[in-house]
């Protein structure tokens, strides 16, 4: 920048002057032209010397606490850092700074500027992870070095800093491998006047020249797989969540492919490749933006989003290849991971978890569609016999990736049943929207292909615990919201159907197909009897926004829930299938699966109660059918209808309920009594989920 203003004041001429705000005056009686070319040269000159002014007060402080840092480390006599430090950042310093590194006379200056160079600034982080461009002044120093490592191989680059003393090395691996990922990211660009959009952008062909051929190759090929294990030692340094940056979208293609490349070839799943395919996802696991491309990824999808996250993941192919997202998602979920290796999980998990941020934020729309993209992909009846055959289902080869999945999915089962956000009516965690902010529409049209999508999680009977509690818990809040808001009753109790449905179509097919073949696999981390609560998002959460936001009954809707989930979908009734130091034998799987699967059957008239305990919440006023002479109501709690004649008391006052709610409602909102039905209620018929007393029975 300094020298681009000496530049401009040396091509002055000699006659013309210059004030100390850089005003550019012509000599007195010059012709319009100089007039002109002097108030074009005085704008030129005063934009640099801002800009420069922007450079010093951001990048002076950052350096200075740098240099203070090391310096503690650094001899007393090390030189100090006193430059400008605008003119820290250009290509020629970041190769300079590079051949020290190499040749291990880096000091402290020369660290301090390396951290500085790929730190981020807070505000510069959060513009990337909501999907936001920045516009970095030092991206120059980031190219050089970055380009300055052209021909060297993998080894060479893991090398760097390991002839520098301390813990110089480990500064330096951290700091390339940021550069990697700032460098290599679409959404960095070099700052430009006024900090504006500068000429040049990240992309992956800012990477050396060695990296992006591995990432782009065939990792079958014997250099290129050794580059791509030493870039999955370095890339799993410095700060793993810059979000979308194309080497990490490279990791994510190179690691599915690495683990594939065991499927076909038998003799490689006890060497090396497992460990550097389990590294590279591991190490790209924390960029959600990559990872979504790299599922949702379709160039020849109808869906717009679908084809432009292939056309970001495109930079990962080598001679205009094409990236397909559901074969590499198999790919991943096809290689048999030891327990040791978390990095598929990894790549996963981050979905259900960033359904719990606040809805409507770019990361939570985000997770969204991410999560409907990976769902589509495990219930496409294409890949039916990947991901489930009977001889080797995903549950009995990948058991902790599937329990993964289901803790990943049991946020989103509310929006794979079909129901969407409202107005007044805000059930769902996420309400993903596409590019064009229309919200996104379940990828299932009925309840068999969202069975055939449960089926794959039911493989493991923990997983299937897991998903069909959530799917329980969720089918109550839908039976309780159809209470709250009569205008959505229709639709919410069909949703609640298609889901209950779904977990019983899911857990049927493994049933019956795979019964006498599935080998089980007992948890690897066997936890408590409430494991289940502890990895899925609480659908019980979001009963304060049931009502809508004008609603004066949140608390009570979340306690209303609270009281009849918290007794009705605990983990003691859908009991943990085994300790993995007694493992079931292989034909009482299935065993266990019936025993989910009566928990998840209908049961009539308690839909009727979550529902009628919704509509009392909102109109106290119709609690007055269920009270009782001792005081207390019916509606106040399960228990009280589960224990003594209760049963045959909420038949009693439902009825009268039922018949007064429908004719004041525009149409018919509660199912209507069954006058036929004259016969005592036994407790066994009402038993929630099978043979298991409610809570509170005698």
């Amino acid at each position: 920048m300094i020298d681009r203003i000496k530049q401009n004041l040396a091509g002055l001429p000699t006659t013309w002057t210059v004030s100390d705000n850089f005003t550019v005056t012509a000599p007195k009686g010059a012709s319009a032209s100089d007039v002109n070319q002097a108030a074009n040269d005085t704008a030129s000159l005063q934009s640099l010397a801002e800009t420069l002014g922007h450079a010093i007060d951001k990048w002076a402080p950052k350096i200075s606490e740098a240099v203070a840092e090391l310096g503690q480390l650094a001899p007393s006599t090390a030189e100090k850092h006193t430059v400008n430090p605008d003119d820290q950042f250009t290509a020629q310093q970041a190769q300079t700074d590079l051949q020290a590194v190499r040749n291990g006379t880096a000091d402290a200056a020369t660290l301090a500027r390396l951290k500085a160079a790929t730190t981020l600034a807070a505000d510069e982080k959060d513009a990337l992870a909501n999907g936001k461009g920045v516009n970095l002044p030092q991206f120059e120093y980031l190219q050089g070095l970055s380009k300055s490592m052209n021909g060297m191989n993998g080894t060479d680059i893991a090398n760097l800093g390991s002839k520098l003393p301390g813990n110089g090395k480990d500064q330096v691996q951290a700091a390339i491998a940021n550069d990697f990922r700032l460098v290599s990211d679409t959404q960095v660009h070099s700052a430009g006047l006024n900090g504006g959009i500068g000429a040049l952008t990240g992309g992956m062909n800012q990477l050396p020249d060695t990296i992006q051929n591995a990432l782009k190759s065939k990792p079958s090929d014997l250099a290129e797989f050794n580059t791509l294990n030493s870039l999955g030692t370095v890339m799993s340094k410095g700060d793993t969540t810059i979000q979308g940056s194309d080497i990490n979208r490279g990791m994510m293609k190179q690691g599915a492919e690495i683990a594939a490349l065991t499927a076909t070839h038998s003799a490689l799943k006890d060497g090396p490749l497992p460990g550097v395919a389990n590294a590279l996802l591991n190490d790209a696991s924390g960029d959600h933006s990559a990872i979504h491309d790299s599922i949702l990824a379709n160039p020849n999808s109808s869906d717009p989003d679908a084809r432009a996250a292939a056309d970001r993941m495109s930079a990962t192919c080598a001679n205009g290849g094409k990236y397909y997202g559901n074969q590499h998602v198999l790919d991943i979920l096809q290689h048999q991971w030891s327990p040791d290796q978390h990095g598929a999980q990894n790549v996963f998990k981050w979905i259900g978890d960033d359904a719990t941020l606040p809805k409507g934020t770019f990361a939570n729309n985000e997770a969204g569609q991410t999560a409907y993209g990976l769902a589509s992909i495990l219930g496409d009846s294409n890949n039916k016999s990947l991901l489930n055959s009977p001889d080797n289902p995903l549950g009995a080869k990948n058991p902790a990736l599937t329990q993964t999945l289901a803790n990943t999915l049991s946020p989103y089962l509310g929006n794979l049943a079909g129901v969407t956000d409202a107005p007044g009516l805000s059930i769902l965690n996420s309400a993903p929207v596409d590019s064009s902010g229309h919200q996104l529409q379940s990828p299932f049209h009925d309840s068999g292909e969202l069975g055939g999508m449960l089926a794959v999680l039911d493989s493991d009977p923990q997983a299937a615990r897991t998903i069909n509690s959530a799917g329980m818990q969720w089918h109550d809040v839908l039976e309780y919201a159809s209470g709250v808001n009569t205008d959505h009753a229709a639709s919410l109790q069909a949703n609640a159907a298609n889901l209950q449905s779904a977990l019983n179509n899911g857990l049927t097919t493994d049933i019956n197909a795979h019964a006498a073949e599935r080998a089980y696999q007992a948890s690897q981390d066997y936890a408590n009897k409430g494991v289940f609560a502890d990895g899925v998002t609480s659908v019980v959460q979001t009963g304060a926004t049931i009502a809508g936001p004008e609603s004066a009954v949140a608390v009570p809707v979340v306690n209303g829930i609270a009281a009849t989930v918290d007794s009705y979908i605990k983990a003691d009734v859908i009991p943990n299938p085994a300790d993995p130091a007694h493992p079931l034998a292989d034909d009482k799987v299935s065993t266990e699966l019936q025993s989910i699967l009566k928990s998840t059957n209908n049961d009539t008239i308690r839909d009727e109660y979550l529902q009628t305990q919704g509509y009392v919440q909102k109109h106290p006023e119709a609690a007055s059918y269920f009270e009782q002479s001792d005081g207390s109501n019916l509606t106040e709690n399960w228990n009280n209808v589960a224990s003594g004649d209760g049963l045959n008391t909420w038949r009693n006052d439902y009825n009268r309920f039922s018949h007064d709610m429908n004719l004041q409602l525009p149409e018919t909102v509660f199912n209507p009594p069954n006058n036929s039905n004259t016969t005592p209620i036994n407790e066994s018929e009402i038993a929630p989920r099978g043979d298991q007393k409610p809570p509170g029975a005698k």
